[in-house]
């Protein structure tokens, strides 16, 4: 039998105490040469949520890791017994993935790890004060939103006159 990649389906937030688990059993059972490789997805993305202050930390792909194996059925029926298993994704007719789309899907991870991915709450029209800067402490009116750049356009009253700044949306707060 040839070695593919497959899923595994755990309960959400023990990919890593799960893969622990199953690299101990194959140690213990001398069928570490059946499974090469186990990927779980990187742990967490940072989001920038309003300001610096606040960061979210969530998951890619919660609840899944992916085992590059020679998967018989002894292997698998030890694997769905192990605490903290769902399945093997695919149920009774496993479903296995290429190489290619698994090594795509590594590539994606890390580059997406890297780059935080901004957040916003503003729409035009709303006002705002801005919170760093030199032009800290002055209250505007967003103009225009710029997510690809996660910057917002605000006029603000500079000697009486609207003038548009583009603020990072991090230098921004809600009023």
């Amino acid at each position: 039998m040839a070695k593919n990649w497959y899923s595994i389906q755990v309960w959400s937030g023990k990919e890593e105490e799960v893969k622990k688990n199953l690299e101990k059993y194959l140690a213990e059972n001398n069928l570490s040469d059946k499974v090469e490789k186990i990927f779980v997805p990187p742990p967490k993305e940072i989001e920038i949520l309003f300001s610096p202050e606040k960061q979210e930390v969530r998951r890619y792909y919660s609840g899944y890791f992916l085992i590059y194996a020679e998967l018989d059925e002894d292997l698998r029926s030890a694997i769905k017994s192990m605490e903290g298993v769902l399945d093997v994704v695919g149920g009774d007719k496993i479903y296995f993935f290429r190489t290619e789309e698994v090594e795509k899907l590594m590539n994606q991870l890390v580059v997406e790890e890297i780059k935080p991915k901004p957040r916003y709450q503003f729409m035009p029209g709303d006002k705002v004060k801005i919170t760093e800067g030199p032009f800290a402490n002055f209250i505007g009116t967003v103009e225009e939103v710029k997510p690809d750049k996660g910057k917002v356009k605000v006029l603000v009253s500079i000697f009486g006159r609207e003038t548009p700044v583009d603020i990072d949306f991090t230098n921004l707060q809600k009023i």
